[in-house]
């Protein structure tokens, strides 16, 4: 955790609690969606895997524009949810996720 807080301590760090776990950091050539990783969790399973002992940070895409990296956390947090039961389930979910983030570069709209 000490190496990776020396390696965003560089960064202009994004946090906003609509897009958690993620949260954004821009360097002078790009932005990098990351993801804050929480003890006891570990998406993982498997033989042998043992759940997190203490907070992380995984680096989870990389991106030339401020939008698109909101369009990636968007498709992320959507993605969280394992089963939507209709296609207009899941397509709702997806508005009203857009809706959020666009709420945080437009807050006027």
């Amino acid at each position: 955790m000490q190496e990776e807080k020396q390696a965003l301590s560089s960064l202009t760090l994004i946090k906003d609690p609509l897009i958690e776990p993620y949260f954004i950091g821009k360097d002078s050539n790009s932005y990098t969606v990351y993801e804050t990783l929480m003890p006891g969790t570990n998406k993982k399973k498997g033989r042998g895997r043992q759940s997190r002992a203490k907070e992380g940070i995984k680096p989870i895409s990389f991106h030339t524009t401020f939008g698109s990296c909101l369009a990636s956390i968007a498709k992320l947090k959507v993605s969280n949810q394992q089963t939507y039961n209709s296609i207009s389930e899941y397509v709702a979910e997806w508005k009203r996720v857009k809706e959020e983030i666009n709420q945080i570069v437009n807050p006027e709209l």
